[in-house]
Order: structure tokens, then C-alpha cells, then sequence
């Protein structure tokens, strides 16, 4: 009979493993069935580690060899067990790491006393010592450790069916905190960015710090190394992903977790710093790569100042850095979206970046928000950006932007839509019809109001080209920014997906039996038989077999592609089952798609968006709702 470790479906190896967020990211694969290797430099404190991890009940899921990242010989041996015993590696975590300082006790102990009772300030570098050979071993260890692992493991992990590459990173190797421009603007330069230019910047470093030139050259003055490094690290990361293609290559920071490297003085637990590295190492097929996930948004030195900070200290501000989400929202100058960005903005913790196609009236919209907001200083609190959802290419300069700018999104809003039609003469007209439907569906009625449609569909005017623009708008649109962003929003702790859809897409006002049945049936329900709808009904209208057809006689295309959305919103709740992805009816709302003709404010439909943005985890995902209430479809 076989071994149970060699049956396991996934093997991965986990480097500086004994203990921390090395120990925990251990212990969560081998919960998920993944067989790990614990991999620690000290053979004692590894056997210790495994033993304690079998106390888990994972003996089967888990097994110790010894490893040191700076001993090549250490890293070809593990090589070897790895290709004699499993034939292949699927999944590896570079966790080790070491700050490349040296804390100074009773220094530390001073300072937490003197914070604690309002004492004065004092040095940092009093308490945080660095040395040429601390820097040296740190680069060695944090950077060439990682390169040397993935190096060697490279051929193993390419025997995968789904190879992973998660390195443990730190907000600190933000090139933000890199204040030496040249630097900054090499590993900035993702073009030209290479393995030797990133050795080059290492070097020059080295050099600086040997010549005790580093404050002078414009290196960091607190663990200069340890930013070094880990700016190295997420650089090699994005050079690896190009090369390797077909590995899914990140680095992550899993936040300010309390560990050794920061005195146990962190806010986070290991077990959730952890939960953002296995996720990375968790995800599907169709994850990112050459991406950077940042948890928290601190500085050098703000870092070493919460690692000293006493019990008692303050923890709001530190909450704020941890907790802050980011939103973006289609269609945001005006109207549901624009109050979607006011109540998001409101809801505090939630940067907004607000999207229009037109880039004039997208500023103004940001600059009546900020006045309304009483926002007076130029922070990041609310952003714009240009949006066409129609234009991949579009959607493509606010993925990269969003990616360098936060690393992650948070909460998506498909609010961009149109209506497809032109509406002649009096504007009473599109009120009768919104009414007569809102009648139906509020009753046993299954067909159209014909004493209004008599009276009402002749000043209803539309073409192919306006029916196109609708699909492609309210359907695709949303379908693509939902494609480019999923790989951002799988590294959200609570990502949230919000499509804004309508009453007028219930599939009581489909009249075409075929469709209707294609759309309510959710066990066989794909996008592909969605897009055969669509593809249908378009091909009915050029036909001009509208009505015969059995489609509706009026709002045709707005009503099949809010069907559509909601419908797709479905799929997508069984896609992603991680994700919160709702559809939502506003309600009747006095915009400029109903010229101003609904009941409802703007500010009382974007209500309903919000609360879907901001819904809990155990939250409902793939429903749709009208208003704040759950409804049928």
C-alpha cells in the first residue's frame, strides 16, 4: 500500500517554517490537504516545529527537512528529497527573513516606558543598530535566499499543473520608501527591468554602505537593508513572472504581524498574516501574477514606531492603516454612481476612485465631491480616472493603476449603463411605460400593459446601433471590468462585487420563452448561454423579428441586458464563492436615464449600492435585490 504523502494532490515547500507566519502558513496548506515541507535552518527547533504541527492532527500533511537559504548546498540537497520523494513541487513559499538590524534592550525598554508616560523623544538609531555585516547577511538572506530557492526549484515547479510562487514581501519595500531616485527609477522601469539591473542597485548599495555614504546618497536611514531587500524581492518577483509565464509568480505583504522580527509588537496575529500568502498559494488557474499585495500602508519609520509602542498605546490609527479599502465605481460624475462615490467616501476607511468616460466632466465631479465632502487638502481619499467600459484598452490603464497605486481592490461597482433608446416628444411617455412594467411585476400580470404601450410606444425611438451600445455597455462592460479586476480583487481580505441592474430586467418582462428558460435555469447556467441570448436577440432585431419573436415591445435592449447582468451575477456567485457579487435595483430614481422622471433621489438609490458594498463576510453573494431586500429574478 502506497504512502498517504505521496497521494497528496499538492506538494509545497515553505521556507523560515519553525516558526511565525512561516509556522502558520504551514499549518493552513496542510488544512487544505496540501503536503508541506517545513523548511528551518535549525534542525532541533524544525523537528520541534513538525512535532508541534502533528499535534494538529496534521502528521500525514506534513513533513521537516532542513534547510538554509544562504547554503546553496542546504538548497540542492532539499532539491533532491523533493525530486526523489514527489517527482515534482507545486507550491513555494520564501518566508525566510531577517531584518538586518540589531535592538538594543534596554534602549527598547526606555522607550516603551518614555511613550507610555509622555517622555521625551528619543533617537531611533539609539535603539536600532546597523552594521555592514548585518546589511550584508540581510540582502543575503531576504533577496539572494529567494533568488537561490527559486532558482533551484524552478525545473520541479514547471512538473506542475499549477505552479506556485508566493515570497513573503513588506510594505516597506515600497519604492516609496526607496528615497535614492536612481534606484527607485531602475526597479521602477519594468521594462527594462532585469535580474543583473536589480544586482546593480543591490551592489551600489553595498558600496554606498561600506563607504558610510548612505544617508548621503539618499538611501533609507532606518533598516535600510531590510527596504533594500524586500524592494529587490518584489522587483524579481515581476522579472520572474515575465520569464516564467506559466508559473504564477507574487509577493505579498502580509501585514504587521506579530512576530520576532518586530518584537512580538505587531496587530496582527500570525494566523492572519498567514492567510494572505496561502490564498496566493491557493488560487485558481486564473489568479495574478507579477503582482504586489500590500495588507498595510506603513513607512519605515512608522513601522519601527508601532513595533515600540506600548500596550496601552494608540490603536484607531492603526486600525485605520489596516482596515482602509479600495473602491471603484463605474460611471461615477453624476447621478446613483456619483452618490455611490459620496456615500462610500462618507462610510470612512474607503478610498473611492471615481470613473467617467469623459475626463472634463470626471474632474468636476471630483471637485464638487471633495466641496461637499469638505475634503480641503489633496489627499488620496477620493481619486479620478478616466473609464470607458466599452474600451478594453481603457479598463487596462485602470487595472495597471489601480495595481501600482494600491495593489489590491477591494469593492467594484458596475454602475455605467445606458438605455438604448431615445424618447420623443413628452417625458410622460417613458414614465407611463417604467409604471405600466413596475405594475406588472408587482403582479399576477404576465404580459405587457397594452392600453399603455398603445398609448406610449410610438414616442419610444431606437436602432441597432443604439441596441448595440446598450449590450455592449450594461453587459460587457461589466463583464470586462469584471474580468481585468478579479485577479485584484482575489487578493482583498472582503472583496465585493456590486452590479447595478433593474427591476425592468426581471425575467417576468422577457417574453421570449427560450430565453427566459435559458437564463432561470441555474443548474446549466454558463456565460456562454448567456452570450447565446444576447447573440439571439440581436440577431432577431437586425432581423427587424423583434415582436415576433417574442421579445419585448419596448426597452427591449436595456430589459435583455439587465436580464443578462443579473443573470451573470449568478454565475459568477458560484465562480468566485469568496467574493460578495450581488445584483441590485435602485428603484425608480430621478436620473438622467429617466430624465428626471422617477420617484426616488439619487441619494436614496445609491443606498442600496452601498450597503451591497459594504456587506459582511457571511454576507448573501449571486442574489439579486431590489432595493435593500432580496427578490426574486
Amino acid at each position: 500500500m502506497s504512502s498517504p504523502l505521496v497521494e497528496s494532490s499538492r506538494y509545497a515547500v515553505v521556507t523560515g517554517a519553525n516558526k511565525g507566519i512561516g509556522f502558520e502558513i504551514c499549518r493552513q496548506l496542510a488544512s487544505h490537504g496540501v503536503l508541506v515541507i517545513l523548511g528551518a535552518r535549525d534542525e532541533k527547533r524544525g523537528i520541534e516545529a513538525l512535532e508541534k504541527l502533528k499535534g494538529f492532527g496534521l502528521a500525514e500533511n506534513v513533513v521537516f527537512h532542513q534547510l538554509d537559504v544562504v547554503d546553496k548546498s542546504s538548497i540542492d540537497s532539499l532539491a533532491e528529497f523533493i525530486k526523489t520523494k514527489f517527482g515534482r513541487l507545486d507550491i513555494l513559499v520564501n518566508n525566510a527573513g531577517i531584518a538586518g538590524v540589531n535592538a538594543d534592550a534596554d534602549a527598547l525598554r526606555a522607550k516603551q516606558e518614555s511613550s507610555g508616560t509622555g517622555g521625551s523623544q528619543v533617537n531611533w538609531n539609539d535603539i536600532l543598530t546597523q552594521s555592514f555585516e548585518l546589511a550584508k547577511e540581510c540582502l543575503e538572506t531576504n533577496y539572494y535566499g529567494v533568488k537561490r530557492m527559486t532558482e533551484a526549484c524552478i525545473p520541479l515547479l514547471q512538473l506542475s499543473k499549477s505552479p506556485r510562487i508566493v515570497n513573503v514581501s513588506s510594505s516597506m519595500g515600497k519604492l516609496k520608501n526607496l528615497k535614492h531616485e536612481w534606484a527607485k527609477g531602475v526597479l521602477n522601469d519594468s521594462e527594462n527591468l532585469t535580474e543583473e539591473k536589480i544586482e546593480e542597485v543591490i551592489n551600489q548599495y553595498l558600496k554606498d554602505f561600506k563607504e558610510d555614504s548612505l544617508q548621503a546618497k539618499g538611501w533609507p536611514s532606518l533598516m535600510s537593508a531590510y527596504i533594500v531587500s524586500k524592494a529587490a524581492m518584489n522587483a524579481y518577483s515581476r522579472v520572474m513572472a515575465k520569464k516564467h509565464p506559466s508559473i504564477q509568480i507574487n509577493c505579498v505583504c502580509p501585514g504587521f504581524v506579530k512576530t520576532d522580527i518586530n518584537f512580538n509588537s505587531g496587530i496582527l496575529s500570525v494566523e492572519e498574516g498567514a492567510e494572505s500568502p496561502v490564498r496566493l498559494a491557493l488560487q485558481t488557474d486564473d489568479g495574478p501574477s507579477d503582482m504586489t499585495a500590500y495588507t498595510g500602508n506603513l513607512t519605515a519609520e512608522s513601522l519601527v514606531k508601532l513595533a515600540l509602542l506600548p500596550n496601552d498605546g494608540p490603536s484607531g490609527e492603526i486600525s485605520t492603516l489596516q482596515s482602509t479599502r479600495y473602491a471603484v465605481v463605474t460611471g461615477g460624475n453624476k447621478g446613483i454612481g456619483y452618490e455611490t462615490c459620496k456615500q462610500l467616501l462618507a462610510s470612512k476607511g474607503v478610498v473611492v476612485v471615481l470613473t467617467s468616460r469623459d475626463e472634463k466632466r470626471g474632474i468636476e465631479a471630483i471637485e464638487r465631491l471633495k466641496k461637499e465632502s469638505n475634503i480641503t487638502n489633496n489627499n488620496d481619499q477620493i481619486l479620478f480616472h478616466q473609464l470607458d467600459v466599452m474600451d478594453p484598452a481603457s479598463i487596462s490603464s485602470l487595472v495597471d493603476f489601480i495595481n501600482t497605486k494600491f495593489g489590491r481592490l477591494d469593492i467594484l461597482v458596475n454602475n455605467a449603463g445606458v438605455g438604448g433608446l431615445m424618447v420623443e416628444g413628452n417625458l410622460v411617455i417613458l414614465k407611463n411605460l417604467v409604471e405600466g412594467d413596475f405594475v406588472t411585476i408587482s403582479t399576477e400580470n404576465e404580459e405587457e400593459d397594452e392600453s399603455v404601450m398603445e398609448k406610449s410606444i410610438e414616442g419610444i425611438v431606437t436602432n441597432y446601433e443604439l441596441t448595440k451600445q446598450c449590450l455592449e455597455t450594461n453587459y460587457y462592460g461589466a463583464k470586462r471590468m469584471i474580468e481585468a479586476f478579479a485577479p485584484l480583487l482575489q487578493l482583498s481580505n472582503s472583496p465585493r462585487i456590486v452590479n447595478v441592474a433593474s427591476f425592468l430586467g426581471k425575467l417576468k418582462l422577457l417574453c421570449n420563452e427560450w430565453a427566459k428558460n435559458v437564463l432561470s435555469d441555474a443548474k446549466s447556467l454558463t456565460e456562454e448561454r448567456i452570450d447565446l441570448v444576447l447573440n439571439e436577440f440581436l440577431k432577431d432585431f437586425t432581423e427587424n423579428s423583434v415582436e415576433a419573436k417574442g421579445w419585448p415591445s419596448y426597452f427591449a435592449a436595456y430589459k435583455v441586458s439587465k436580464a443578462a447582468l443579473i443573470a451573470y451575477t449568478r454565475v459568477l456567485g458560484s465562480k468566485y464563492p469568496n467574493f460578495r457579487v450581488n445584483s441590485v435595483c435602485p428603484g425608480y430614481c430621478g436620473t438622467d436615464m429617466t430624465a428626471y422622471t422617477g420617484s426616488l433621489t439619487a441619494e436614496e438609490g445609491a443606498e442600496s449600492l452601498v450597503k451591497l458594498a459594504l456587506l459582511p463576510n457571511d454576507g448573501p453573494s449571486g442574489v439579486f435585490f431590489y432595493r435593500k431586500d432580496v427578490t426574486s429574478f
